[in-house]
């Protein structure tokens, strides 16, 4: 009998289940949230230059989150994979706006919509925050799609590492999920304009490198 079980099989009952719990999910997170230390000083710098680009690695996405919980006008970008609803629903639930899809996929995926809708957010004064490695890898690997967005916009990309005591999951991202009661260490490198579009290679390796060094 189990020899013929298939995992997978079960997956789209999982996903309904924890799309349906997605506002218990948003309550634990936001009780884990009103336990971490943090100051201001990354958001207000933002502030200063809204709108801008958010760069971090899919692996930081939740200590970035919970700091970015009920931020006005920020929003990020989900996959559009079965998966992403889940997400989506609970970042709806902490303040964000999202946009599915991914700069990085193909014109059938959403990439297309993904970027315009950017593009949409970016005009009415959003801060939009993407992760440059995801949806799926590699691990900090940044990818074009952020940086096209910035030539696309005319707004400057923000590079964002994340400290803070916790535990990884074994997962290709190595996810970060935060002890209750640390410290959140927000480290912001310094905003990098695209200007050329010929040179996006070089503007990607740029942010690669200082993700890299932060």
């Amino acid at each position: 009998m189990w020899e013929k079980f298939d995992p997978k099989a079960i997956r789209p009952y999982l996903r309904r289940l924890f799309i349906s719990l997605n506002l218990p999910l948003a309550e634990l997170l936001k009780l884990l949230r009103s336990s971490l230390r943090f100051d201001d000083s990354f958001w207000q710098r933002v502030e200063e230059d809204r709108p801008v680009l958010i760069a971090l690695y899919h692996g930081e996405l939740l200590p970035l989150t919970l700091y970015g919980a009920f931020r006005p006008k920020l929003a990020t970008v989900v996959s559009r994979h079965a998966d992403g609803e889940i997400i989506a629903r609970v970042l709806q639930r902490l303040g964000y706006r999202t946009v599915r899809g991914s700069t990085d996929e193909g014109r059938y995926k959403g990439g297309s919509k993904a970027l315009r809708e950017i593009i949409t957010l970016v005009r009415e004064g959003y801060n939009v925050a993407l992760t440059v490695d995801g949806p799926k890898g590699p691990c900090c690997r940044v990818k074009e799609g952020i940086v096209y967005a910035a030539w696309f916009t005319k707004r400057p990309i923000y590079p964002v590492r994340i400290g803070v005591k916790g535990f990884t999951l074994p997962t290709w991202d190595r996810f970060k999920v935060p002890f209750p009661f640390s410290r959140l260490e927000i480290r912001l490198g310094d905003p990098l304009w695209v200007e050329e579009k010929e040179n996006l290679h070089l503007y990607r390796k740029q942010l690669e490198e200082t993700l890299k060094r932060l």
